[in-house]
């Protein structure tokens, strides 16, 4: 009996032991995060979770540090395993709707962030994204009182501002998107938003120096924000300027290498420069980083027609018609490959449906046109929001 009394003190003494030495490394690297040393604290939160893979705290603490590295996978990763091993944990849930929401995946963001909101309904960061996220979504009349309500906590906060004027922007109530812009613009002046929304309505009042100069303005005070140069890169696009509009894809690509919208554009840049292998790359990347970017495999086909690769451009163009079926474009592209692969029938019907297309589209309201800014709205991916949290 007296044997058995020792082993098991010997057994709690090392178990002892082990919990501070692991309360000690933990401290370690939460300190190493707090003094912004976040390749040590990587390294020592590795080393705590391979030992101790059922601590919740250390999965959150190492998706934090991902977080602050903005490795968006990896953040995610150790959050959700965070939450599966603590889903009461206000904290774990905020972190992992904020990891899905700062990465632009919102539909994943929402259900952590409603449960956040759940446990600590008082917490207006929680809320902001939430309502953010369902903005992004679409899905208006749950984003505005999430929205409001953060507002009424914090009224002067620009991002939630922005955000609002953006809400009833899409809700087509002007009087409110005006209210509330008319307040971030009094509270925060200099603000880049203030800048973007300027920018925004000159470039929809058709004022293109002016959207210019403002969205110079925007990245004067944040240049890493996501989204800036490519609208600046669109606007010198669309004004002729392709080397300025170049050079600003380019470091939209730099800061987001999976944004399909610059990709586009520089393949349409290059393919009218005469360069269709440079372009069939950089539309190949746009689709590659958006399935669902219509006007990228338009401009793959288009590109392999230049080469004179025929079959594959129709493959290409096949595949926008599965995306899009009444988009005339797909079928007056699909007619020309098939003609020139001999397919005369095929390229008959085509033709007949490109035909049938355009009178329909002709018969809309305005005739139809397209402001050149909608070319690749399908590639507008609706995550690459500007907003950040607050």
């Amino acid at each position: 009996m007296r044997f058995r009394t020792v082993v098991l003190l010997l057994c709690l003494t090392r178990l002892a032991r082990a919990q501070v030495d692991f309360d000690r490394a933990l401290a370690q690297a939460e300190e190493r995060m707090r003094r912004g040393d976040l390749a040590a604290a990587e390294h020592q939160l590795r080393e705590l979770s391979r030992s101790n893979p059922g601590s919740f705290v250390v999965h959150n603490n190492l998706g934090a540090v991902y977080l602050r590295l903005r490795r968006f996978s990896e953040a995610c990763r150790e959050f959700e395993a965070s939450a599966k091993l603590n889903p009461e944990s206000a904290d774990v849930q905020r972190n992992l709707g904020t990891c899905w929401f700062l990465s632009g995946s919102y539909a994943k963001a929402v259900p952590s962030l409603a449960r956040a909101k759940s446990l600590e309904p008082s917490d207006p960061r929680t809320r902001y994204q939430l309502g953010y996220s369902l903005l992004m979504l679409g899905r208006l009349d749950q984003a505005q009182p999430e929205l409001e309500a953060v507002r009424e906590q914090m009224p002067n906060d620009e991002h939630v501002l922005f955000a609002l004027v953006k809400l009833y922007q899409a809700r087509q109530d002007q009087e409110h998107a005006a209210g509330a812009f008319a307040q971030l613009q009094q509270s925060h002046p200099d603000s880049v938003f203030v800048h973007i929304l300027l920018g925004e309505a000159y470039d929809l009042g058709e004022r293109p120096n002016q959207a210019i100069d403002e969205y110079q303005k925007a990245l004067a005070l944040t240049p890493d924000m996501p989204r800036l140069h490519f609208d600046l890169g669109f606007l010198y696009w669309e004004g002729g300027h392709m080397r300025e509009a170049s050079a600003e894809f380019g470091k939209e690509l730099a800061l987001n290498p999976a944004f399909a919208p610059p990709l586009y554009y520089l393949g349409e840049i290059a393919l009218d420069d005469d360069k269709p292998a440079e372009a069939a790359g950089l539309f190949a990347k746009a689709v590659s980083a958006n399935p669902e970017c219509l006007d990228a495999y338009l401009g793959l086909g288009k590109a392999l027609i230049r080469q004179n690769k025929i079959a594959d451009a129709a493959r290409e163009f096949e595949k926008a018609n599965r995306l899009n079926a009444k988009q005339p474009d797909v079928h007056y592209w699909l007619a020309t490959t098939y003609r020139r692969l001999g397919q005369g029938d095929k390229s008959q019907e085509e033709m007949r449906r490109f035909q049938s297309l355009s009178e329909e589209v002709k018969a809309l309201p305005g005739g139809g046109a397209r402001h050149q800014r909608w070319v690749s709205s399908t590639c507008l991916d609706r995550g690459q929001s500007r907003l950040e949290v607050p």
